[in-house]
């Protein structure tokens, strides 16, 4: 009996080890699994597009801003002057017609600027990311990535996963 059982516990560590060395040699046949992740965010805010993109915009902006404001204090002026005459009078009646006239072109003007400005920033935001996605795709294959995320979708994960920096100097280096 005892003869019997040390049998089946050599047989027994014989199947284990077995399993064990083909594990192993499935293991070694798996390319590694590569991770990245890169936080989109501070690439918007940090790359050199981004503050190109960010200064247009400004630029812009400020150039809408003195538009309006021209207009705005030709309101006022208008605004000014209806106060200063009599309500009776038809000289009032046609610097309150045009008031009413400027005031209407003014809020126009602010709606279509803002507008201008709203469809603008989307396609520099959209354009930036194009970029980044072209550059992670070219990231994957030279460097046999398996998968890159979003920083905000990974809950934790250790900081040599994050390679927005790597992006950044690539998207750097791309943009004139």
């Amino acid at each position: 009996m005892k003869e019997r059982n040390k049998w089946f516990v050599a047989l027994l560590v014989f199947v284990f080890a077995l399993i064990f060395c083909m594990s192993l040699v499935s293991l070694a046949a798996e390319p590694a699994l590569k991770i990245g992740i890169v936080d989109i965010n501070k690439i918007m805010k940090d790359s050199k597009a981004a503050k190109n993109a960010k200064a247009v915009f400004q630029k812009d902006l400020d150039a809408k801003k003195a538009t309006v404001k021209t207009k705005s204090d030709k309101v006022t002026a208008l605004d000014k002057e209806l106060k200063g005459i009599d309500q009776k009078s038809s000289a009032w009646k046609e610097k309150r017609d045009k008031l009413v006239k400027e005031v209407n072109e003014l809020r126009t003007l602010e709606k279509q600027m803002n507008q201008e400005l709203q469809k603008k920033d989307i396609e520099m935001t959209k354009k930036i990311f194009a970029d980044v996605q072209q550059i992670l795709n070219k990231l994957i294959k030279a460097e046999n990535y398996s998968l890159i995320l979003d920083k905000k979708a990974v809950l934790a994960g250790k900081d040599g996963f994050d390679i927005t920096d790597k992006i950044i100097k690539t998207y750097d280096s791309q943009t004139r």
